[in-house]
């Protein structure tokens, strides 16, 4: 009897997650307008942002913002005392992105370093 709920259970994770995660996601193809450089993405609704750069790395961001115009997410990166925070801006009518890297030693006082602009297509 074990085995089976263990079982069943199992199957019920992987079909609530395929679910969630699978189906509606949105992969986006997004070139900077400064550079060409091509990065791709992929939104998760309501859970999260993979930023999948030209050099295969790949971020995730957390979403802050969402509806059917506008997503905001970030994700920050500490290190030794020092705070940079990343956030992904899309603007879903123009199909533009807004890429900002804020730097500081407070979360509550970071100051822009630097923003691209990306032009996208699904």
């Amino acid at each position: 009897m074990g085995k089976n709920l263990f079982i069943i259970f199992l199957f019920f994770i992987i079909t609530f997650h395929s679910k969630i995660y699978g189906s509606d996601k949105i992969s986006l193809n997004c070139t900077n307008i400064e550079n060409y450089s091509t990065h791709n993405f992929i939104i998760y609704p309501n859970y999260k942002v993979v930023n999948i750069l030209p050099n295969g790395y790949e971020f995730d961001y957390i979403i802050e913002q969402e509806s059917s115009d506008l997503l905001i997410s970030y994700f920050y990166q500490i290190r030794d005392n020092f705070i940079k925070k990343f956030v992904l801006s899309f603007n879903f009518k123009e199909n533009i992105l807004y890429d900002e890297m804020y730097e500081g030693i407070d979360k509550k006082n970071l100051t822009l370093k630097d923003k691209k602009i990306f032009k996208c297509k699904k």
